[in-house]
């Protein structure tokens, strides 16, 4: 994965972490996609540390908000100019009918 770089949704904890420091093990540019940006940023720190790897970093996503999906792709783009793997680990749970900024289920 050395020169790859993979983006991980929802990386600030469980399995998304943890398949964070695995990517970033073997050398890949590893990005972690996170809404809470104090959790992530506390996440890729470990990341950093667990994986050996410097080359890791935290970009805003809030999937309920589109316009933050696309920020996120934008940055994404100007920071690497590419993506080569996109884990989509981030999900929910949610007990009420909740809708998005731009109103979607």
């Amino acid at each position: 994965m050395q020169g790859k770089v993979v983006v991980v949704t929802g990386a600030n904890s469980g399995i998304g972490k943890e398949t964070a420091v695995g990517l970033a093990s073997t050398g890949a540019t590893t990005v972690l996609a996170c809404r809470h940006l104090e959790k992530a940023n506390a996440a890729a720190a470990e990341v950093k540390e667990r994986s050996g790897n410097d080359d890791v970093h935290v970009v805003a996503l809030d999937l309920a908000d589109l316009a933050s999906v696309r920020e996120c792709a934008a940055t994404i783009h100007e920071s690497w100019g590419r993506l080569d793997v996109l884990v989509n680990n981030a999900g929910g749970v949610w007990t009420e009918r909740q809708t998005t900024a731009q109103g979607f289920e």
